[in-house]
């Protein structure tokens, strides 16, 4: 009977934890539950200098995938990887508003700098041509962190001189019932926001609950 070795089993099963999920990235707290820290971590180096992996920054580990058209690495995903550092060093996080307006369908607009408020001292993080930069803030800036509404409230923060025009008011309006209406995260935002609704200025106050007050299945797709 052949017997398999420890950092054999260790790998493979690592590697199909990573498969479930390609798009994410990976912390060595993720496998906690599959092998001693030590071995975790040599199990990860050696897939990353074997280009199994990729190292993005210290502690936070892809999988590499290559883009079809230009044949070169992709990017990873901030969003993944600001996900990986919150778990990597338990803190907590609120991404700045154009961001959050990009992530929701808001703007088209890329931002080059990616702030993410944080209750830790972390160093930025090169993304390509992007970059996340994490900026120090004391506990009542982080109110959002965490939330489902979050996003919704830092895209609005950043838009607040759109919605006096007409037009771009009815737009943000329209994208955010959509939102409001997703049958997977919709109800947990629509909650989360009527739950924090004093916690926001008084102008997007009243123009959320102009939104929350609506049924959220009459938006138009």
């Amino acid at each position: 009977m052949s017997i398999v070795e420890p950092d054999t089993d260790l790998r493979s099963r690592l590697l199909a934890r990573i498969e479930s999920k390609p798009d994410e990235v990976w912390t060595p707290g993720d496998f906690a539950d599959l092998g001693a820290r030590a071995a975790v971590d040599k199990t990860l180096q050696r897939l990353a200098a074997a280009g199994e992996l990729r190292r993005i920054d210290r502690g936070l580990y892809d999988r590499p995938r290559t883009n079809n058209l230009t044949g070169r690495a992709t990017v990873p995903d901030y969003r993944a990887v600001i996900r990986a550092v919150t778990r990597r060093d338990r803190a907590r996080a609120v991404i700045d508003g154009m961001t959050a307006a990009n992530d929701l369908g808001l703007t088209t607009a890329v931002p080059a700098r990616i702030e993410v408020l944080v209750d830790a001292r972390l160093k930025p993080i090169k993304l390509g041509t992007q970059e996340i930069h994490f900026k120090y803030a004391a506990p009542s800036r982080l109110y959002w962190a965490d939330r489902p509404g979050m996003r919704v409230v830092q895209a609005l923060h950043w838009m607040q001189d759109m919605l006096t025009q007409k037009g771009e008011r009815k737009r943000i309006q329209a994208t955010l019932r959509r939102l409001f209406a997703d049958p997977k995260h919709g109800e947990a935002i629509r909650e989360d926001l009527r739950a924090g609704l004093s916690a926001v200025p008084i102008w997007m106050q009243e123009f959320l609950r102009e939104i929350l007050r609506a049924d959220p299945h009459e938006a138009k797709p």
